[in-house]
């Protein structure tokens, strides 16, 4: 699964919302971030550790890279916080 259900299910019940998503690729990132922002998504950071890419966009954008063969999995971008 590449995203969990409640996440599916908020992205198709606000298409239209501008969302914040931190994309897990398959490699290096980079090479997939003009093929996401052809989709429409807006990059705010390619991260080659981690095999992510940050981006802002339409939830439906979001939902029609849950079929790319190279995104492995998608999640909402929430801000972490640590204990001092």
């Amino acid at each position: 699964m590449k995203a969990k259900p409640e996440w599916i299910e908020q992205w198709q019940k606000a298409p239209q919302a501008q969302v914040s998503v931190i994309i897990h690729t398959e490699g290096d990132p980079k090479q997939y971030v003009e093929t996401a922002q052809q989709k429409g998504l807006s990059i705010t950071h390619a991260f080659r550790l981690t095999k992510t890419i940050a981006a802002n966009g339409l939830a439906q954008i979001v939902l029609d890279l849950l079929q790319a063969a190279w995104v492995t999995k998608i999640e909402p971008d929430q801000k972490i916080t640590t204990m001092k």
